[in-house]
């Protein structure tokens, strides 16, 4: 059976506003105001790897680390590409590849369900 594979990269200041739309949608705080000068997450072997922290270097000079969930996260991300035109399709799998300075999100689509 065919599949389709997708790949969406997003820098940090994609990010940082990916993130800043889904606090308004969500009703969250509001991100720290600054910049994001990278991401993290929990490499522990037992880690479940399911927070997400924003490192933010902030208008006075500090820093501050912000935590989401995975699930909040992709979902920021989905709304950004939303507003920015970008296709996303509601089905198929989603996957987050988190580095440091970027995100890339995989979608994996199985040529099956797309039939149906």
């Amino acid at each position: 059976m065919p599949s389709e594979e997708r790949f969406i990269n997003f820098n940090l200041d994609e990010i940082h506003k990916a993130i800043a739309i889904g606090c308004i949608k969500e009703g969250k705080r509001a991100l720290p105001d600054g910049s994001l000068s990278h991401i993290e997450i929990d490499e522990e072997p037992n880690a479940s790897q399911d927070t997400i922290y924003l490192n933010f270097d902030v208008a006075n000079g500090g820093k501050e680390k912000v935590e989401f969930s995975r699930k909040f996260f992709a979902l920021s991300l989905v709304f950004f590409c939303q507003g920015s035109g970008i296709p996303i399709p509601a089905r198929g799998q989603k996957v987050l590849k988190i580095k440091s300075d970027s995100i890339t999100m995989a979608i994996m689509l199985d040529r099956k369900n797309l039939i149906d």
